[in-house]
């Protein structure tokens, strides 16, 4: 952790300030992941160069599985766009 001092044994607010660090690590984590998730997201809804499949209905399902796949990946960008610029205001 960056700025880590040696806490004095039984000093609450130096327990507290780690802990919230700790905390903050893990979201800045699991943000990271789920930004990683949509970005796969959007790639796996991108179209194949060439689709084999000869069956309509097959090639229908298909295409709308990709679609929503990249949509909820779009939306997935947008949101974490969003949400970078909104904590850089910090209110």
């Amino acid at each position: 952790m960056v700025g880590y001092t040696l806490m004095k044994l039984g000093s609450s607010k130096a327990w507290a300030k780690t802990l919230g660090s700790g905390l903050a690590n893990v979201q800045h984590g699991m943000d990271k992941l789920v930004v990683f998730g949509f970005k796969t997201l959007k790639q796996a809804g991108k179209s194949p160069k060439k689709d084999k499949t000869k069956n309509k209905y097959i090639k229908h399902v298909k295409k709308a599985g990709r679609s929503t796949l990249s949509f909820f990946g779009t939306l997935g960008d947008s949101f974490y766009d969003e949400y970078e610029e909104l904590k850089k205001t910090k209110s």
